[in-house]
């Protein structure tokens, strides 16, 4: 396929970082209430009125849930758009992304972000592709102490940091990829390549283990935003995270194999996989929660489970991990402008602290 080029000035205009050859290297922001809290406060400093309103939102179910996977067109957001900051609110939001994200939460909305200006190359409908349409909200009263949320998303993407919380609070965490694999000014990108081959390998490495494999067929994450299928040629209604509280599987049937029956090899990968994971908040907010996920006694107690192809070669393929708390699920669909193509839908969550557990219906 042809490659969309992109301007520089859209790029600098945005603040894109060149891509880190390996994220989990790199230092990231730490990801604690008061850091991210002072950097918040230097950004909004810097909107209007009607930003500012714009910005904030009440911490309540209905606001909380209210985050999309779908492009704009589909599901209308609410909050500050990115594309609408000047230069000196976009640094100002950027210094605010650098105290939440880690290095690879930072890689991770550049390159999504900048798949979406390649897809607008190829796609006219009226979808909303654009590396602009990405919004940022926050939720309650930014501080040290009471409980309040970031949020940070659009197409294939949904961050819902939630700092204060009555438990660690990183997730819902949405991140997907169409395409897979693009080229822009010279430069490859592969906004999932570390989360994929993370689950492709434990996939491939439990494949001939009894029960590993899950029965069904899979068409998209199975815990993600609840959506309404459109008529032929129509695009589907809804698209919120309306299901949510989520209910998961009980008991050992059909949810995979236990990492307590793999060789430790094996159980190195689904550790890596759920580390991968867990890579994109800064360490304060996913430290405990990973250290709670891969104590000895949850660890062992995890099921891991596939369908499909472990390679991730086909559509329906599927990949999830599923914990005493955490739920990381990936899965290949056709992709949506060229449906030739294939790309990648991903959802991490927790099965007691998404939203902090701070938000009941």
């Amino acid at each position: 396929m042809r490659v969309a080029a992109l301007p520089l000035l859209f790029l600098c205009a945005v603040g894109f970082a060149a891509p880190a050859q390996n994220c989990r290297q790199s230092a990231g922001g730490p990801g604690n209430a008061a850091t991210v809290a002072a950097a918040l406060g230097e950004f909004r400093a810097l909107l209007s009125n009607a930003q500012r309103a714009a910005l904030d939102k009440p911490l309540s179910y209905e606001s909380a849930i209210h985050w999309s996977n779908l492009p704009i067109g589909v599901v209308p957001r609410t909050g500050l758009r990115l594309g609408d900051l000047d230069p000196k609110q976009t640094a100002a939001a950027r210094k605010l992304f650098e105290a939440a994200l880690s290095a690879c939460g930072l890689k991770l909305l550049d390159e999504v972000r900048l798949a979406d200006d390649w897809l607008a190359g190829y796609d006219k409908r009226p979808i909303g592709w654009n590396g602009g349409n990405y919004y940022v909200t926050v939720l309650g009263e930014p501080g040290a102490q009471s409980p309040w949320m970031l949020q940070l998303g659009g197409h294939h993407l949904a961050y819902n940091f939630t700092f204060n919380g009555h438990l660690p609070g990183a997730t819902p965490l949405f991140f997907g990829s169409e395409p897979i694999r693009f080229e822009m000014k010279g430069v490859t990108y592969q906004p999932l390549d570390a989360q994929s081959s993370a689950m492709s390998k434990l996939a491939t490495a439990i494949a001939a283990r009894p029960g590993a494999k899950l029965s069904g067929t899979f068409t998209d994450v199975v815990k993600g935003v609840v959506m309404t299928p459109g008529k032929p040629g129509e695009l589907p209604t809804g698209g919120t995270d309306t299901g949510f509280p989520q209910t998961y599987p009980t008991g050992s049937n059909d949810r995979g194999v236990l990492v307590s029956a793999l060789d430790p090899a094996q159980r190195r990968l689904a550790r890596e996989a759920m580390e991968s994971f867990a890579s994109f908040p800064g360490s304060a907010i996913s430290a405990p929660l990973l250290a709670a996920y891969l104590d000895p006694k949850a660890f062992e107690a995890t099921y891991v489970g596939f369908a499909g192809d472990p390679a991730l070669g086909t559509k329906g393929s599927y990949i999830r991990v599923d914990g005493p708390r955490a739920w990381m699920e990936l899965v290949v669909q056709p992709a949506i402008a060229h449906p030739e193509e294939l790309h990648y839908h991903a959802l991490w969550r927790d099965k007691q602290s998404d939203y902090g557990g701070e938000i009941r219906h």
